[in-house]
């Protein structure tokens, strides 16, 4: 019989850890807990009337180590899977229980294969009811467990044996959680809580209260949170863990939050607590499928996707040769052997939950009611066609990002990549570094998007600058319509472009220079304009192109005065007979100044009222008189 290894280092007083039962029915799980704990994990009535486990329970120590340890007990029956997927979703350590007089069971190996699929790789074994067999049998119960362990994130787990009614061994299942947990990684804080609720109840005198295993971050009384789907709001108005009210409480831990703002018939299990803004909440996302041995799926089916501690509804497509070029059989089958096929596939999703990159989905056939596999998400927001997929999906994690969004705004980065704003960071510089991406202000961008969208743009516009040679360049919204992308992110690829331009909203080469003044059009239009300067010709009239005219009111040579041009030295040598009008007889009215420019009512009008905006005028009646300005 395998021991615990003596010396192993221990965690400080007042860690908390959290570790799910698993194994067959009528194993002993639940009289293990209680040997363990002096609590029995079975709450429900029912549940003491058949001596049968329904639904999760809970149960609490505290280890010689100092160590402060939750278990949740799950159900061993196959009619209560549902519930023991919730239970074990949100963990990252097990107890496997087996039977000595019975041995290995389907249910001792589903639940093993939904913990491999979960890459749960911290557990210990536990052969129970030891006492009811001789030791010839609690061996080959034990050789037995080690041969299906073989293979799976169990092997190498320590196998302890016990009876939990005469306490014979228990101190050795004791010894061997302290072992599993000193060796096992602390609960990573990452500054993004997330809890998955498998629990929901008004406590009386509190009113709502959620309960689940606390990941990725702390919270704290009166922090703001959203309960999703459907991203409704609370405030935590009180924390207990482990049977202690607390101020803060962290990761690691089984919690139960009491929170305001909410009734608890609006919350179910499978819902999740998170910070607002911090996660993503997809409806499709990629992922890297594992299918069990001897499983075959289509190209295409629907499913029952496991994930924290909720269940929902799923269509699966797969993604690889299978879709592409097809296969014999139309889809794709497990491996052979003990570990999972990996293979690609897009997964559409019921509802919108928090994920994000490296959580772990289990995948049930609802109509066979068994396990098919599981899945590892990869891109929580896909935007390349399916086709397209598999050779993204295949890239590190940065890259695969890179890849997939081309622009990363470096505030989208730690939700897309699952990390904090300092891993976001880190991740970024090292792109910069191994030279796949660049910095353009707050942006992450792919090199090669940056080159594409480089290349794509010269060739509109020098077309632009061929088909209308008097305009300027070509306007950054109408380039980026043209090449799918945003304006300022067209700017930002173009900025440190040696032989182009872009400024005022336009790209040009820098060799293009409009002189307007020179085209045959431009030298009658403003000779016309000479001769008639408060009432010129409409350019229409002469014939001129409109690019001219455009390129003239650019150029500043001719203005708009709201759908009257004039050229730029009428308007102002109108400004001066005007002024001088006004100081020689105190104010002008309309008739008066149209016989001082010996010009039309409309012109005058015009002139005018732009007189007025520029504060050169004051208007007073139909008097003018001398502006601030003038």
């Amino acid at each position: 019989m395998s021991q615990p290894a003596a010396g192993a280092p221990e965690e400080g007083p007042g860690a908390t850890r959290v570790v799910a039962t698993a194994g067959h029915i009528d194993h002993g799980k639940s009289s293990l807990v209680l040997a363990l704990t002096g609590t029995d994990p079975d709450r429900l009535a029912e549940e003491k009337q058949r001596g049968l486990t329904i639904d999760l329970g809970f149960a609490f120590t505290r280890l010689e180590s100092g160590i402060d340890l939750a278990f949740v007990d799950v159900p061993g029956h196959v009619r209560f899977l549902k519930n023991m997927l919730a239970g074990v979703g949100g963990v990252d350590a097990a107890m496997l229980v087996v039977a000595a007089t019975e041995g290995w069971m389907p249910q001792s190996e589903e639940h093993l294969r939904i913990l491999d699929l979960l890459d749960v790789d911290h557990a210990i074994v536990v052969i129970t009811k030891a006492d009811l067999v001789d030791a010839e049998t609690v061996e080959i119960a034990e050789l037995e467990i080690l041969e299906h362990l073989e293979g799976t994130t169990l092997d190498g787990a320590v196998v302890v044996a016990c009876d939990s009614k005469s306490g014979r061994g228990i101190d050795d299942v004791r010894a061997g959680l302290v072992t599993l947990l000193a060796g096992a990684p602390a609960p990573r804080d990452s500054g993004r809580p997330r809890l998955w609720v498998d629990r929901v109840f008004a406590s009386k005198g509190a009113g709502t209260v959620v309960t689940g295993t606390l990941t990725g971050g702390a919270l704290a009384i009166d922090d703001e949170v959203v309960v999703v789907p459907g991203s409704r709001k609370a405030r935590i108005r009180g924390i207990e863990s482990h049977h202690r009210k607390v101020e803060r409480v962290a990761p690691g831990a089984r919690v139960a939050l009491n929170l305001a703002g909410i009734d608890h018939d609006q919350l179910r299990r499978g819902d999740a607590v998170v910070r607002e803004g911090q996660w993503v909440q997809p409806r499709v996302v990629d992922v890297e499928l594992s299918l069990l041995a001897g499983v075959e799926l289509p190209v295409r089916s629907r499913l029952k996707v496991y994930v924290g501690s909720g269940e929902l509804d799923a269509a699966v497509r797969l993604l690889g040769p299978s879709d592409t070029a097809g296969s014999a059989g139309g889809g794709v089958s497990g491996g052979a052997g003990d570990r999972p096929v990996p293979r690609y596939a897009r997964v559409f999703l019921s509802a919108l939950l928090p994920l994000q990159p490296g959580d772990r989905l289990v995948l049930r056939d609802p109509g066979r009611q068994s396990t098919v596999g599981g899945a590892v998400v990869l891109d929580v927001a896909p935007t390349a066609r399916a086709r397209l997929a598999p050779e993204r999906l295949a890239l590190p994690l940065g890259e695969r990002l890179l890849r997939s969004h081309g622009w990363l705004p470096a505030t989208d980065l730690p939700r897309l990549a699952g990390l904090d704003r300092s891993g976001a960071a880190k991740l970024g510089d090292e792109l910069v570094a191994e030279g796949r991406a660049v910095r353009r202000g707050s942006n992450l961008v792919d090199l090669a998007v940056l080159d594409r969208l480089r290349s794509d743009a010269r060739p509109l516009i020098v077309k632009h600058h061929k088909d209308l040679p008097l305009e300027p360049g070509l306007e950054l919204t109408a380039l980026a319509a043209r090449l799918r992308a945003l304006p300022d992110q067209i700017e930002a690829a173009l900025a440190d472009v040696k032989d182009l331009v872009v400024e005022r909203g336009r790209a040009r080469l820098r060799s293009h220079n409009v002189v307007a003044a020179d085209d045959p059009d431009a030298v009658r239009l403003l000779a016309a304009f000479a001769e008639a300067p408060f009432t010129p010709p409409a350019p229409a009239e002469l014939g001129v192109r409109p690019e001219i005219v455009r390129a003239l009111l650019r150029s500043g040579q001719l203005v708009d005065l709201e759908g009257v041009v004039l050229s730029a030295e009428a308007l102002e040598t109108a400004r001066t007979l005007v002024v001088r009008a006004i100081r020689e007889h105190g104010s002008i009215t309309v008739a008066a100044a149209r016989d001082v420019l010996g010009s039309s009512r409309k012109y005058v009008l015009a002139i005018l009222g732009h007189l007025d905006k520029t504060g050169v005028t004051r208007r007073a009646g139909d008097d003018r008189t001398l502006g601030p300005r003038a």
